[in-house]
């Protein structure tokens, strides 16, 4: 008689005595899958089909060794956790910074033009290459608040504010601003350690590109459990793209600071990615993210004015 055939019920007495069920499964593939694995460990076994499903016996002798490998093999081919995207904070979350963000830049514009405190704030406060590597570190800071014309103040307003809005609901607005701040004048810092002496440039340009490769970065990381494929890749190349179409060509564009600014950002948002569960980000904590940008910018400008 075909043992498969065979309903438990049915077993003869010897069969009983001597053959031990260790596993019963709803469809005969997944126990023909488990008997293999048993065979490849040297384990006989049989199966026996009834209305509860397909039952694999062992003899009684190895019924421990078997249970334990199927456990080893049930382990081993667990299908992972279903991906879940992580919460968002809601948009309005971080109007309040990005509004900050506007006003400090039409303030520092403002102030330049009109030569504010009998002080020439593009002269003190561009990000010059020597200068910066000769040690006055704060025009890597100073410099992102400063801008040729209107023009490109309203055009680093428009795109850094959308950034930094959508930055915000990854990191929280403080937290989001602070990366902003700190990987803009580091890519700043970077430019000045790699070109010439007499290289200088001003604009928040190079934070803007920072944000997006934050942005970027935590994106890619956050999305490829959900993606599959060249599709995880698609912030990335996002990036890449805005970088060629508004970062790349034309006159009075710093090249090397948007790509520093970008590679900055990247960088750092991936490093945000993995502590980030461990950085306190409740609503006192933004407010000290954001205060130290914000103080972090303040000294910078004191610096700019005493050694001016």
């Amino acid at each position: 008689m075909d043992g498969r055939a065979m309903d438990r019920m049915a077993l003869d007495e010897e069969f009983e005595d001597f053959w031990v069920e260790v596993g019963r499964f709803p469809r005969l593939a997944d126990a023909e899958q488990h008997a293999l694995v048993l065979i490849a460990s040297g384990v006989a076994s049989r199966m026996v089909e009834s209305a509860a499903g397909v039952a694999l016996f062992v003899a009684a002798a190895d019924a421990v060794r078997a249970r334990s490998e199927i456990t080893l093999y049930q382990l081993e081919n667990r299908p992972p956790p279903p991906a879940s995207r992580p919460a968002l904070r809601p948009l309005r979350a971080g109007l309040d910074a990005a509004l900050v963000y506007c006003v400090v830049l039409v303030f520092i514009h403002a102030a330049a033009n009109r030569g504010a405190f009998g002080a020439d704030w593009l002269d003190i406060g561009h990000a010059e290459a020597g200068l910066i590597r000769a040690g006055e570190w704060w025009r890597t800071v100073t410099a992102l608040g400063l801008h040729a014309d209107l023009e490109h103040l309203l055009s680093n307003i428009a795109l850094g504010g959308m950034l930094g809005l959508l930055l915000a609901q990854l990191l929280g607005p403080g937290l989001a601003w602070l990366a902003i701040v700190v990987c803009g004048a580091l890519g700043n810092l970077a430019v000045a350690f790699s070109a010439p002496a007499d290289h200088a440039a001003i604009g928040a340009s190079t934070a803007v590109f920072a944000a997006l490769g934050l942005l970027a970065a935590l994106t890619w990381r956050q999305q490829a459990a959900l993606w599959r494929g060249l599709r995880r890749f698609r912030p990335i190349a996002a990036a890449v793209m805005l970088l060629a179409l508004l970062g790349i060509g034309g006159e009075r564009i710093d090249v090397g600071g948007h790509v520093a600014g970008l590679a900055a950002g990247f960088v750092a948002g991936a490093l945000l990615y993995f502590v980030r569960s461990k950085l306190p980000l409740g609503t006192r904590a933004q407010l000290a993210y954001g205060g130290v940008a914000l103080v972090l910018f303040a000294s910078a400008w004191l610096a700019a004015f005493a050694h001016g």
